[in-house]
């Protein structure tokens, strides 16, 4: 496996289903709790660690509540933006969609545009000197309701920000039916912005069916449970709908067993558009290299597979559509001139070793 990681390493990537403030880094979180808890004990990261234990989704939730709810400004979101767009450049992305959970935000007196304003200025400022390029979906929390949630559409959409391309339900499905948020969506797209939802993670492949016909998603994040649903994995070959899989994620929070049971190489293998994702990179301890190496591992994926994979994440962006080809493009060209590097100074060199030949 060592030359399919080192291939990894240097493959340009996308990323789609990825949350702000689940990117926080640890000596962020931890200096945003002293400023909010200035007489804490917490002080390292093994006890910031504790936060990060969970058995469940739910669990997860309000672990992550504890660290995130001690970022109070738009200029600490500024600060994660740069911290995670500088984590994200090191390892090859060339194009992000993260989303941020502004209505907590707005609850606290900001204002919206000061919000979407400031992040942008980040993302513009880093991409003058950075080869990654970034956009931001409003991420609607299924504990705020559904009544927040159209509110907080309309602001989005008269807002118009070229920043913003969509919106994403996220949090617990068991909280209350997708169908709550029809009009929410229906807001959205009238507005002209792309939409997705949690879907198929703490509940089954009906789940999945209410997202597609109550809220007429553009793509499914996560979608694992669709594996139980013949139908439905056919349904969303036929119709080009995307899942965002977080495989480790989906093992940490216990929506598969084990590793080696996780859908995305059935899903991969059976045409559906899968891409590859970290969810909460700092919660769940793992970067969007290590899900690829993960994946590589797991699947036994060779570089045509990695290749589809990242590709898949372009087709399920919410760029337009010469931005998406002018993508492919580039990292068609990138990563098949890699291909031939590798053959040339990684792969003979490996099948007629010595190790090779031990193995």
């Amino acid at each position: 496996m060592l030359y399919i990681n080192e291939f990894i390493n240097v493959i340009p990537k996308v990323e789609l289903h990825l949350h702000l403030e689940g990117s926080i880094r640890p000596e962020t979180a931890i200096e945003f709790y002293k400023q909010k808890n200035p007489n804490t004990l917490l002080n390292d990261y093994n006890e910031l660690k504790k936060f990060y234990r969970f058995d469940g989704l739910p669990e997860f939730i309000s672990g992550m509540k504890r660290i995130t709810n001690n970022i109070q400004s738009p200029e600490q979101l500024q600060r994660i933006a740069s911290e995670l767009l500088e984590t994200l450049a090191s390892q090859q992305v060339y194009y992000v969609e993260f989303d941020c959970a502004i209505q907590k935000y707005l609850d606290r007196g900001y204002v919206l545009s000061d919000i979407v304003n400031k992040l942008y200025e980040t993302v513009q400022d880093f991409e003058k000197t950075h080869h990654i390029k970034a956009n931001m979906l409003v991420n609607l929390l299924r504990e705020h309701g559904p009544a927040k949630a159209e509110k907080l559409v309309k602001k989005i959409a008269e807002l118009n920000h070229p920043f913003v391309v969509g919106i994403g339900l996220s949090g617990d499905e068991t909280l209350g039916s997708h169908q709550l948020y029809k009009k929410a969506f229906q807001m959205a797209k009238e507005a002209n912005l792309h939409r997705t939802a949690h879907a198929g993670e703490s509940l089954g492949a009906e789940s999945i069916w209410q997202a597609i016909k109550y809220l007429d998603v553009e793509r499914i994040d996560h979608g694992t449970r669709a594996n139980s649903d013949e139908r439905l994995i056919n349904y969303l070959v036929e119709n080009n709908i995307p899942l965002t899989q977080c495989i480790s994620s989906n093992y940490k929070l216990k929506v598969v067993n084990h590793l080696t049971d996780h859908p995305f190489y059935r899903f991969l293998k059976s045409g559906v558009c899968v891409t590859l994702n970290t969810d909460d990179p700092h919660f769940f301890d793992v970067s969007i290299t290590d899900e690829y190496q993960l994946a590589a591992k797991l699947f036994q994926l060779s570089p045509d597979d990695l290749k589809q994979i990242v590709l898949n994440s372009i087709q399920a962006s919410f760029l337009s559509e010469p931005e998406k080809k002018k993508l492919q493009n580039e990292i068609i060209k990138k990563i098949d001139k890699l291909v031939v590097e590798f053959n040339d100074s990684y792969w003979r060199n490996y099948f007629y070793s010595e190790a090779r030949l031990e193995e």
